[in-house]
């Protein structure tokens, strides 16, 4: 289920409600694809949905993936880039994981905040998907919960691809 639509109006693409009830998603594009047990390299993955441990040149695996699904899902439930407002909407990166980059101090204080952003006010998904998108709480809900456990931070606490497909908001109507 895609919320937003659901307010009905024009969408400004020359698309119906109707036609973006029954949403196939297709993978394609594999050329950053490698294998789990042997990567080929430390920059995997379109950047507006490489995951943090990624960007940050760490070892990663299959939760790099559900990273981007959950960017993915995001920027197409909202027409908004997640990676604009990535600190703001899930806080600080915990400074266990910011300082296990080589070049962390180049971008973050002590406390592992961004050293060249000021400003930033956390708000939550549940606000932002109701007060800037006008989601209702109805929409905002499961869509929130499914996909916050896919953009945790620490990659060993993200959902797995079998905990995200089993999630009741990829089934709603």
């Amino acid at each position: 289920s895609l919320c937003p639509f659901h307010l009905g109006g024009d969408l400004g693409n020359g698309l119906e409600e109707s036609d973006l009830m029954s949403i196939e998603v297709k993978i394609a594009d594999l050329g950053s694809a490698c294998w789990t047990y042997k990567p080929f390299s430390k920059e995997i993955q379109t950047q507006p949905y490489r995951a943090l441990e990624v960007l940050l040149g760490l070892d990663y695996g299959t939760p790099a993936d559900i990273w981007s699904t959950g960017c993915l899902a995001f920027e197409m439930a909202t027409g908004e880039s997640l990676f604009i407002s990535l600190t703001e909407l899930l806080g600080r990166i915990p400074p266990q994981i910011a300082f296990s980059w080589n070049k962390s101090t180049k971008f973050f204080s002590r406390p592992g905040a961004l050293l060249r952003v000021s400003r930033l006010s956390p708000r939550s998904l549940h606000s932002i998907l109701a007060e800037r998108h006008h989601w209702t709480k109805h929409d905002v809900t499961p869509f929130t919960s499914f996909l916050l456990p896919a953009l945790q931070y620490a990659p060993d606490r993200r959902a797995t691809a079998a905990q995200c497909l089993q999630h009741a908001w990829l089934s709603a109507p």
